[in-house]
């Protein structure tokens, strides 16, 4: 790659809407994290919010939380040891397969999901209010026509 090449693509990145896409979605996660637990004591990470969203009220299994999240069982194992280590989460023996295991929230999860709702209701009231309900209706329907597409641009 020439300097040419380099300096142009990175021109093109630095304003390419997946660039913006991630930073936008990376300061808002934490904007939110933040706000949801301003302490940090949560033990709770970005990495671990799509895990505990993907939870159901009983409980998952690790398969479960894997192919719902498109990530590996092993993944899942690690996410779910940090957020047991944080006492977010517990695993138990599923009562219709005793060889499986459920991820289940403890009241610590209960607690941080009942905020996290609270603020991303908020949110989204707030992001009506300054930028207008077309306009997120608009938003969020680009956001998911892009997160849809497969295979092409």
């Amino acid at each position: 790659m020439s300097d040419e090449d380099l300096l142009r693509f990175a021109a093109i990145a630095h304003d390419d809407l997946a660039t913006l896409l991630m930073a936008a979605s990376r300061s808002v996660n934490e904007q939110a994290l933040g706000a949801i637990d301003p302490q940090g004591t949560s033990g709770i990470r970005i990495a671990h919010v799509p895990l505990i969203a993907a939870l159901e009220p009983g409980g998952a299994r690790f398969v479960t939380l894997a192919a719902r999240m498109g990530i590996s069982r092993q993944a899942v194992a690690s996410l779910v040891r940090d957020l047991t280590d944080a006492k977010v989460t517990e695993v138990v023996a599923d009562p219709l397969d005793g060889r499986a295991q459920l991820v289940r929230l403890t009241q610590l999860g209960d607690d941080f999901c009942r905020r996290a709702a609270d603020y991303l209701e908020e949110r989204e009231r707030r992001w009506r209010r300054q930028y207008g309900n077309e306009s997120i209706a608009a938003v969020r329907k680009v956001l998911r026509g892009l997160t849809e597409a497969r295979g092409g641009d």
